[in-house]
Protein backbone atom coordinates (compact mmCIF):
# COMPACT_ATOMS: atom_id res chain seq x y z
CA UNK A 1 0.00 0.00 0.00
CA UNK A 2 1.37 3.32 -0.90
CA UNK A 3 1.87 5.56 1.73
CA UNK A 4 -0.19 9.65 1.18
CA UNK A 5 0.98 11.00 4.61
CA UNK A 6 -1.11 14.17 4.18
CA UNK A 7 -4.27 12.68 3.22
CA UNK A 8 -3.58 9.78 6.18
CA UNK A 9 -3.04 12.89 8.82
CA UNK A 10 -6.44 14.91 7.40
CA UNK A 11 -8.27 11.32 8.17
CA UNK A 12 -6.90 10.66 11.43
CA UNK A 13 -7.99 14.18 12.76
CA UNK A 14 -11.55 13.13 11.52
CA UNK A 15 -11.45 9.64 13.13
CA UNK A 16 -10.62 11.30 16.48
CA UNK A 17 -13.93 13.99 16.03
CA UNK A 18 -16.23 10.94 15.28
CA UNK A 19 -18.29 8.38 17.44
CA UNK A 20 -16.62 4.67 16.78
CA UNK A 21 -19.97 4.09 14.85
CA UNK A 22 -19.22 6.25 12.17
CA UNK A 23 -15.52 4.74 11.59
CA UNK A 24 -16.03 2.02 9.23
CA UNK A 25 -18.04 3.93 7.15
CA UNK A 26 -15.15 6.73 7.04
CA UNK A 27 -12.36 4.36 7.01
CA UNK A 28 -14.32 2.73 3.31
CA UNK A 29 -14.49 6.30 2.33
CA UNK A 30 -10.90 6.55 2.51
CA UNK A 31 -10.27 3.43 0.90
CA UNK A 32 -11.92 4.17 -1.94
CA UNK A 33 -10.30 7.20 -2.25
CA UNK A 34 -7.19 5.43 -1.98
CA UNK A 35 -8.15 3.22 -5.15
CA UNK A 36 -9.16 5.94 -6.96
CA UNK A 37 -6.56 7.90 -6.34
CA UNK A 38 -4.14 5.08 -7.49
CA UNK A 39 -2.85 4.80 -4.07
CA UNK A 40 -3.83 1.64 -4.07
CA UNK A 41 -4.18 -0.42 -7.17
CA UNK A 42 -5.03 -3.75 -8.07
CA UNK A 43 -3.11 -6.90 -6.38
CA UNK A 44 -2.41 -4.63 -3.59
CA UNK A 45 -2.65 -5.65 -0.41
CA UNK A 46 -4.72 -3.80 2.62
CA UNK A 47 -2.50 -4.03 6.13
CA UNK A 48 -5.39 -3.72 8.25
CA UNK A 49 -2.97 -3.76 11.24
CA UNK A 50 -0.43 -0.62 9.50
CA UNK A 51 -3.46 1.32 8.41
CA UNK A 52 -5.72 0.80 11.92
CA UNK A 53 -2.33 2.01 13.15
CA UNK A 54 -1.86 5.54 11.37
CA UNK A 55 -5.52 5.89 12.07
CA UNK A 56 -5.14 5.54 15.74
CA UNK A 57 -8.17 2.93 15.95
CA UNK A 58 -8.26 -0.77 16.63
CA UNK A 59 -8.25 -3.11 14.09
CA UNK A 60 -11.71 -3.78 14.42
CA UNK A 61 -13.45 -1.36 12.65
CA UNK A 62 -10.70 -1.70 9.74
CA UNK A 63 -11.58 -5.40 9.15
CA UNK A 64 -15.17 -4.41 8.97
CA UNK A 65 -14.70 -1.35 6.49
CA UNK A 66 -12.46 -4.52 4.65
CA UNK A 67 -15.60 -6.59 4.78
CA UNK A 68 -18.13 -4.05 3.24
CA UNK A 69 -15.08 -3.56 0.77
CA UNK A 70 -15.63 -7.11 -0.08
CA UNK A 71 -19.02 -7.17 -0.34
CA UNK A 72 -18.74 -4.56 -2.73
CA UNK A 73 -16.71 -6.42 -4.82
CA UNK A 74 -13.65 -4.11 -4.46
CA UNK A 75 -11.64 -6.40 -2.83
CA UNK A 76 -10.88 -9.66 -1.53
CA UNK A 77 -9.72 -12.57 0.74
CA UNK A 78 -6.61 -14.52 0.29
CA UNK A 79 -6.22 -17.41 2.68
CA UNK A 80 -3.61 -17.21 4.43
CA UNK A 81 -2.62 -13.98 3.09
CA UNK A 82 -5.03 -11.60 3.57
CA UNK A 83 -7.14 -8.50 2.06
CA UNK A 84 -5.74 -7.34 -1.30
CA UNK A 85 -7.51 -4.92 -3.97
CA UNK A 86 -9.18 -7.04 -6.55
CA UNK A 87 -7.91 -7.81 -9.83
CA UNK A 88 -10.28 -8.50 -12.85
CA UNK A 89 -9.58 -9.83 -15.93
CA UNK A 90 -9.58 -8.45 -19.52
CA UNK A 91 -13.05 -10.29 -20.45
CA UNK A 92 -14.93 -9.13 -17.19
CA UNK A 93 -13.57 -5.76 -17.39
CA UNK A 94 -15.67 -5.56 -21.11
CA UNK A 95 -18.23 -7.04 -19.57
CA UNK A 96 -18.22 -4.41 -17.12
CA UNK A 97 -17.90 -1.66 -19.55
CA UNK A 98 -20.89 -3.06 -21.49
CA UNK A 99 -22.88 -2.84 -18.43
CA UNK A 100 -21.92 0.32 -17.57
CA UNK A 101 -22.91 1.82 -20.63
CA UNK A 102 -25.96 0.79 -20.88
CA UNK A 103 -26.52 2.21 -17.61
CA UNK A 104 -24.96 5.60 -18.10
CA UNK A 105 -26.94 5.95 -21.42
CA UNK A 106 -30.30 5.16 -19.37
CA UNK A 107 -28.88 8.04 -17.02
CA UNK A 108 -28.99 10.57 -20.03
CA UNK A 109 -32.39 8.94 -21.28
CA UNK A 110 -34.21 10.07 -18.00
CA UNK A 111 -32.90 12.74 -17.95
CA UNK A 112 -34.79 14.22 -21.00
CA UNK A 113 -36.37 17.32 -19.29
CA UNK A 114 -34.01 20.09 -20.11
CA UNK A 115 -30.65 20.89 -17.69
CA UNK A 116 -31.73 24.52 -16.68
CA UNK A 117 -28.71 27.29 -17.03
CA UNK A 118 -27.01 27.23 -13.98
CA UNK A 119 -26.24 23.44 -13.51
CA UNK A 120 -25.22 23.10 -17.04
CA UNK A 121 -22.96 26.35 -16.58
CA UNK A 122 -21.56 24.13 -12.77
CA UNK A 123 -21.22 20.99 -15.44
CA UNK A 124 -19.13 22.95 -17.61
CA UNK A 125 -16.75 24.63 -15.10
CA UNK A 126 -15.95 20.76 -14.20
CA UNK A 127 -15.17 20.47 -17.91
CA UNK A 128 -12.38 23.46 -17.76
CA UNK A 129 -11.26 22.25 -14.22
CA UNK A 130 -10.61 18.61 -16.43
CA UNK A 131 -9.26 21.09 -19.18
CA UNK A 132 -7.02 22.32 -16.68
CA UNK A 133 -5.83 19.05 -15.55
CA UNK A 134 -2.24 17.40 -16.61
CA UNK A 135 -1.83 14.73 -15.24
CA UNK A 136 -4.10 11.22 -14.80
CA UNK A 137 -3.50 12.15 -10.85
CA UNK A 138 -5.30 15.12 -11.66
CA UNK A 139 -7.58 13.99 -14.25
CA UNK A 140 -9.19 10.80 -13.01
CA UNK A 141 -10.93 11.87 -9.72
CA UNK A 142 -12.57 15.08 -11.15
CA UNK A 143 -13.56 12.84 -13.47
CA UNK A 144 -15.26 10.43 -11.54
CA UNK A 145 -16.94 13.20 -10.02
CA UNK A 146 -18.44 14.43 -13.23
CA UNK A 147 -19.57 11.17 -14.34
CA UNK A 148 -21.69 11.13 -10.61
CA UNK A 149 -22.86 14.30 -11.28
CA UNK A 150 -24.04 13.33 -14.73
CA UNK A 151 -25.66 10.37 -13.62
CA UNK A 152 -27.67 12.20 -10.93
CA UNK A 153 -29.34 14.05 -13.30
CA UNK A 154 -31.28 10.90 -14.30
CA UNK A 155 -32.91 11.66 -10.52
CA UNK A 156 -32.88 7.66 -10.25
CA UNK A 157 -31.10 6.89 -6.92
CA UNK A 158 -31.01 2.79 -7.43
CA UNK A 159 -29.67 3.72 -10.95
CA UNK A 160 -26.94 6.08 -9.81
CA UNK A 161 -26.28 2.95 -6.97
CA UNK A 162 -25.77 0.60 -9.97
CA UNK A 163 -23.71 2.55 -11.85
CA UNK A 164 -21.45 3.94 -9.08
CA UNK A 165 -21.07 0.11 -8.00
CA UNK A 166 -19.90 -1.23 -11.66
CA UNK A 167 -17.60 1.86 -12.16
CA UNK A 168 -15.71 1.07 -8.78
CA UNK A 169 -14.76 -2.39 -9.92
CA UNK A 170 -13.68 -1.20 -13.14
CA UNK A 171 -11.02 2.14 -11.32
CA UNK A 172 -7.91 0.45 -12.35
CA UNK A 173 -8.33 -0.02 -15.92
CA UNK A 174 -10.54 3.45 -16.50
CA UNK A 175 -7.51 5.40 -15.00
CA UNK A 176 -5.09 3.70 -17.83
CA UNK A 177 -7.13 4.53 -20.35
CA UNK A 178 -6.82 8.10 -19.46
CA UNK A 179 -2.96 8.27 -19.06
CA UNK A 180 -2.39 9.95 -22.82
CA UNK A 181 -3.02 13.81 -23.26
CA UNK A 182 -4.64 12.93 -26.24
CA UNK A 183 -7.35 10.21 -24.62
CA UNK A 184 -7.86 12.89 -21.80
CA UNK A 185 -8.88 15.68 -24.71
CA UNK A 186 -11.05 13.28 -26.31
CA UNK A 187 -12.71 12.11 -23.36
CA UNK A 188 -13.74 15.59 -22.01
CA UNK A 189 -14.71 16.81 -25.35
CA UNK A 190 -17.45 14.13 -25.20
CA UNK A 191 -17.95 15.47 -21.92
CA UNK A 192 -18.96 18.99 -23.39
CA UNK A 193 -21.12 17.54 -26.21
CA UNK A 194 -22.81 15.71 -23.99
CA UNK A 195 -23.60 18.68 -21.54
CA UNK A 196 -25.31 20.49 -24.95
CA UNK A 197 -27.76 17.93 -25.34
CA UNK A 198 -28.56 17.61 -21.77
CA UNK A 199 -29.17 21.36 -21.81
CA UNK A 200 -31.12 21.36 -25.07
CA UNK A 201 -33.06 18.38 -23.12
CA UNK A 202 -32.41 15.99 -25.91
CA UNK A 203 -32.72 13.29 -23.69
CA UNK A 204 -32.16 10.86 -27.11
CA UNK A 205 -29.21 12.11 -28.47
CA UNK A 206 -27.57 12.35 -25.09
CA UNK A 207 -28.25 8.73 -24.36
CA UNK A 208 -26.51 7.82 -27.27
CA UNK A 209 -23.38 9.89 -26.55
CA UNK A 210 -23.30 9.12 -23.28
CA UNK A 211 -23.48 5.07 -24.40
CA UNK A 212 -20.71 5.72 -26.70
CA UNK A 213 -18.47 7.92 -24.22
CA UNK A 214 -18.19 4.78 -22.52
CA UNK A 215 -17.91 2.17 -25.22
CA UNK A 216 -14.76 4.71 -26.17
CA UNK A 217 -13.62 3.88 -23.02
CA UNK A 218 -13.98 0.20 -23.10
CA UNK A 219 -12.52 0.06 -26.85
CA UNK A 220 -9.04 2.34 -25.31
CA UNK A 221 -8.61 -0.93 -22.59
CA UNK A 222 -9.09 -3.60 -25.26
CA UNK A 223 -6.48 -1.50 -27.11
CA UNK A 224 -4.12 -1.35 -24.72
CA UNK A 225 -4.19 -5.83 -24.03
CA UNK A 226 -4.02 -6.05 -27.59
CA UNK A 227 -7.75 -7.21 -28.19
CA UNK A 228 -9.45 -6.17 -31.33
CA UNK A 229 -12.17 -3.46 -30.78
CA UNK A 230 -16.26 -4.01 -31.42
Amino acid sequence: MRENSDAMTALRRRVAERQSSSLPHMIVEELERMIINGALGGGDRINESALALRLGVSRGPVREACRHLERSRLVEFRANRGMFVREISVDEAAQLYDIRAGLFGLAGRLAAAPVDAAEAEALRAEARELDAAETTDAYYPRNVDLHRRLVALSGNARLVELYDAISKELHLYRRHGLESDAARRASNDQHRRIIDHLEAGDGEEAARLMEAHIVAGKNRMLTQHGRAQD
